[in-house]
């Protein structure tokens, strides 16, 4: 939880309300990669993603907050992004990507393809 609200805390500073409305939904978005469902790590990327993008637990800053928590995991896990082609920019693709899973654009199943394509081992 103090990653949760460390890295809510780092989002805000590119401005944003601050606030937790709903630590239940907070606790619960970051608990699902780990509830032994997700064994991949795509798969948890995308749990971690989906639900703390999606929940709203905080007042603002969710998406900005879902990334910073991305990359949490990811390093503390030894993998990182790298994008699927030299054109891509990895932050505008990590962008498009969270835009499309809280706009329901994006499934979880294509979330997990679209982790699958630019996690890598460090």
């Amino acid at each position: 939880m103090a990653d949760a609200l460390s890295a809510h805390d780092r989002a805000l500073r590119f401005g944003g309300i601050e606030g937790v409305p709903n630590l239940a939904l907070v606790e619960s978005a970051i608990q699902r990669p780990y509830n032994g469902y997700y064994r991949a790590i795509e798969e948890k990327a995308a749990a971690l993603i989906q639900s703390v993008a999606s929940n709203h637990g905080f007042a603002d800053g969710n998406k900005r907050t879902a990334l910073i928590l991305l990359h949490t995991l990811l390093t503390k896990s030894g993998y990182g992004l790298s994008p699927v082609h030299d054109s891509e920019s990895i932050e505008d693709a990590a962008e498009e990507m969270i835009l499309a899973i809280v706009l329901r654009a994006m499934t979880f199943d294509e979330l997990v393809v679209w982790f699958k394509r630019r996690i890598r081992k460090i």
